[in-house]
């Protein structure tokens, strides 16, 4: 080693073991500086200068020192009056999961932008570079995508005069300091040192720095998933050419309209509730063995992209204190909890946008009747670069049409009798959406749900209406509970509903049983209302109008509606729009149907869980992980009896190689436990079986099977959690139904490679860095509780794309801390060389919780690594 570099590491080395822990970055940032000034004069310094900012991740100004050419500490600089700049400290506790505290909102942003970008910068950079409109001039791929983003948020300036600047100046700060943050990362690890890989992104040409207007782009994008950015719309939106010579086409030339439901059925295999869901459960006094409240998240989402989870804990003191989760880039704590409440969603599927159908000028396609004068429809035109194969860059251009509702779609590619400028009808659909606002009261209401004391102080801070799309549940050490479905929904009543779905959009309405909303354009009677209690120019629902609960018992969801949440008292009278999945009077989900047999069964105490009734921490963590499959529950014995009949029936004999085969799988079937344990034998048999149910009978848009003649006991508004059940065994065609899914399961499963009697851990799996890791849970469509999303594919259910993923129970005792136990099954960091890219995937293999450290003495205890201060004037 060259006596001068030596010399400097022996500095460094010293300087690092005599300063405090709490100084340690701010320490090492002052060597980096003499570092740095040395490389002036020696070349050979440089991986030192690597290694100290891999050390330390603090900026240059990070000490109020100087030093001379030599090294040596120069007189102190006095420091600035008013502080300037983010500082933020960061310690990471077991799994990976960061403490950020600071003193401001923007530095608390920018402690946790950095903090977050260690572990999975690139998967947000990804989508603030969509939700930016530059990808085909990045990547020369989807200009009609970035031109729709372009139209939605316009011009840079126009998003920053019209939607940044409205925001309070606490939620730009904390936007502003999360950019910065990510910033930071970015320009201290270059491109070309990113990640590699699947969710990599070294040498990516969609990599930049970005400012907060582009993050809040991302966050907005994220508002609308469930309307305009839903594919579905998506595609309707982009589908329109402008108009062509006005030609009016009878249903009969056409010859589609009778396809018409099968169509719009087939659209909704995309947008129910397989892919994102939840479960949450909430208890108050009267539910808990302790007395205080106690809460139960279990969101479904994505493991991979955008919409997993993040572990966070973010701190100002005396202002701000909420651990949990959050979104991936979203700068605040999404489901969590603090000293006094904890919270969590599920998702909703009420009415976010209604389509409008407008009847056209005859003689003039571009105007259409609104009360019996015409109006025009307006026309703007975007434009974006394309990045063409010889690297030069394009413009495109795209002109989109509007209505004084919202854009003009085109439907014609779910069925040309609702498509095209006009219609069959001489119509026009357009489009009103409801969160296209909605973002900018996210932030705030989130903020302010984690100042709240009580369950009541959280229901108040949902007045703003800044939930795009989940249920709310909540929680509180006094014994409190709340439910409410509470998200943006548009003012239309029952009786509009009633009196304005004419046309194309009341067969619409009826076939996707009011999944889709249209409405009579043409009519004034038709627009949203008014409601005094919601945020002002908002036209949804205030607060006060949607249905909620709030009180000290048991409430429970799992993406059906409102109406069931208290099994005990449903919530009634209240229209379509606040949730048509399972609407009043409607068939439920079997996971909504298991979620509230096992709270009833946990506070009676007859679940075998426990001698004791109503439910202890323990107990909801037992009954999180219990792994029933509720569709085997109520029709497995009528399965076996009629492979039992059909095996002894000599009158038909089966040829043999069929007999054996069927023997066989229902052999399996008779021995398995009814479970998705790991150590489960014949759980991929029963769920193939059901999937095959499923495509005979399952309802498009309602996620049930229906069917007059399938069930024993059908389904009855006065028993909805224990109907429909059972197999009518005195039916033909059920008995033949039942014979041939098993044995198509059978194949399926062969196919694979799929052994009938494999251990459930060994058939479903997430492969992380070439080894397999067990995951239990299974399929929510047949009832289970722990829903898993994945296909069969070669060698079993590989790498599940959805399902359990940051869940927590939350509680208290006398104490101040809350306690929270949570797991994050698919891990902290997307990045393969991480520790923590699979630690609490093979935790919760096992069946395992992490105690989440809230309290100063218990993440001290749990804390790894070394304190950061991370400082930036």
């Amino acid at each position: 080693m060259a006596p001068v570099l030596e010399s400097i590491t022996s500095s460094v080395s010293s300087q690092v073991f005599r300063v405090h822990r709490q100084q340690r970055c701010v320490s090492i940032g002052a060597v980096h500086q003499t570092i740095r000034r040395k490389t002036m004069r020696h070349a050979t310094l440089l991986p030192v200068l690597a290694l100290s900012l891999v050390l330390t991740a603090c900026s240059d100004s990070s000490d109020n020192s100087m030093t001379d050419n030599g090294g040596n500490p120069g007189p102190p600089v006095e420091p600035p009056l008013e502080p300037a700049g983010f500082s933020a400290e960061i310690r990471r506790t077991e799994y990976g999961i960061p403490h950020i505290k600071a003193e401001d909102w923007g530095s608390l942003g920018y402690g946790y932008g950095y903090a977050y970008s260690q572990d999975n910068f690139c998967v947000t950079m990804h989508e603030i570079a969509l939700a930016g409109g530059r990808w085909a001039e990045l990547t020369g791929e989807d200009i009609d995508r970035d031109l729709l983003w372009r139209f939605i948020n316009g011009s840079r300036d126009e998003f920053k005069a019209d939607y940044f600047d409205s925001l309070p100046q606490r939620d730009r700060d904390l936007v502003t300091g999360f950019a910065a943050g990510m910033n930071r990362y970015l320009d201290e690890t270059g491109v070309d040192g990113l990640p590699e890989g699947e969710n990599g992104c070294r040498g990516e040409p969609w990599v930049y720095a970005f400012d907060e207007l582009d993050l809040m782009m991302y966050l907005r994008k994220i508002a609308l998933q469930a309307s305009t950015d839903q594919g579905i719309v998506r595609d309707a939106i982009l589908a329109v050419q402008g108009p062509p010579e006005m030609q009016v086409v009878s249903v009969d030339q056409l010859g589609v309209r009778a396809g018409l439901a099968g169509d719009l059925s087939a659209v909704g295999q995309t947008i129910r509730p397989s892919e994102v869901g939840s479960n949450a459960i909430a208890l108050g006094a009267d539910a808990t063995q302790s007395g205080a409240g106690m809460l139960l998240g279990n969101p479904h989402q994505p493991w991979n992209g955008s919409g997993r989870w993040y572990e966070a804990h973010l701190t100002i003191p005396g202002e701000y204190d909420a651990a949990g989760a959050s979104l991936q880039g979203l700068p605040w704590i999404g489901i969590g909890f603090t000293r006094d409440v904890a919270w969590t969603h599920t998702v909703d599927y009420a009415t976010r946008f209604t389509l409008y159908e407008v009847t056209l000028n005859p003689d003039n396609p571009m105007q259409y009747d609104y009360d019996g004068e015409w109006r025009d429809i307006e026309t703007r035109t975007v434009a974006a670069e394309e990045l063409q194969d010889d690297g030069s860059l394009v413009t495109v251009e795209r002109t989109f049409y509007s209505t004084h509702y919202g854009l003009v779609l085109d439907l014609a590619g779910i069925n040309p009798a609702i498509g095209g400028w006009p219609t069959f009808a001489g119509t026009l659909v357009t489009l009103r959406d409801a969160n296209l606002d909605t973002g900018l009261r996210s932030l705030r209401q989130w903020v302010e749900k984690s100042q709240a004391s009580n369950v009541e102080e959280y229901r108040e801070a949902l007045r703003h209406i800044g939930n795009p799309v989940f249920h709310e549940f909540a929680a509180d050490r006094h014994g409190g509970m709340f439910y409410g479905q509470i998200s943006a929904v548009p003012r239309v009543t029952q009786a509009q509903l009633d009196d304005c779905q004419t046309g194309i959009m009341a067969i619409v309405a009826s076939v996707s049983t009011n999944a889709f909303i249209g409405l009579d354009g043409s009519r004034s009677a038709c627009e949203w209302g008014e409601d005094p209690d919601a945020p002002a120019g908002t036209n949804v629902y205030g607060l006060d109008a949607h249905p909620q609960i709030l009180g000290r018992g048991a409430v429970g969801n799992s993406n059906n509606s409102y109406w069931l949440s208290d099994a005990t008292m449903p919530l009634e009278g209240f229209p379509v729009v606040f949730g048509w999945m399972g609407h009043e009077g409607n068939q439920q989900f079997l996971r909504t149907r298991i979620t509230h047999n096992m709270i009833a069964d946990r506070l009676a105490g007859s679940d075998g869980i426990g001698d004791a009734p109503l439910f202890s921490l323990d107990d909801m963590k037992t009954v999180m992980y219990l792994n029933r499959v509720y569709a085997a529950e109520i029709v497995l014995d009528d399965v076996l009896a009629i492979c039992e009949d059909r095996l002894a029936d000599l009158s038909n004999p089966l040829d043999p190689a069929t007999r054996e085969a069927l023997s066989e799988t229902c052999s399996v079937l008779a021995s398995w436990d009814r479970k998705v344990d790991v150590d489960s034998r014949g759980a991929q048999v029963f769920t193939e079986f059901w999937g095959g149910i499923r495509d005979t009978y399952g309802s498009a848009f309602q996620n049930v099977v229906v069917s007059d003649e399938f069930w024993a006991v059908d389904f009855t508004a006065t028993d909805p959690l224990n109907t429909p059940r059972g197999i009518d065994t005195g039916v033909a065609a059920n008995r033949e139904l039942v014979i041939e899914k098993l044995l198509a399961a059978r194949q399926r499963l062969g196919d694979a490679n799929v052994a009938l009697d494999a251990p459930w851990g060994e058939v479903q799996f997430l492969e992380r860095n070439g080894e397999p890791v067990p995951i239990h849970g299974g399929s929510g469509q047949m009832g289970v509780f722990g829903a898993i999303s994945v296909d069969l594919d070669e060698g079993g259910y590989r790498n599940p794309r959805a399902g359990n993923s940051y869940i927590q129970v939350v509680t208290w005792d006398g104490s101040d801390c809350p306690i929270a136990d949570t797991i994050l099954t698919h891990s902290q960091s997307v990045q393969p060389t991480s520790e923590h890219y699979s630690d609490q995937t093979r935790l919760y293999a096992e069946k395992g919780w992490v105690r989440f450290p809230f309290c100063e003495e218990a993440i001290q205890a749990a804390q790894i690594g070394e304190t950061l201060l991370l400082e930036q004037e």
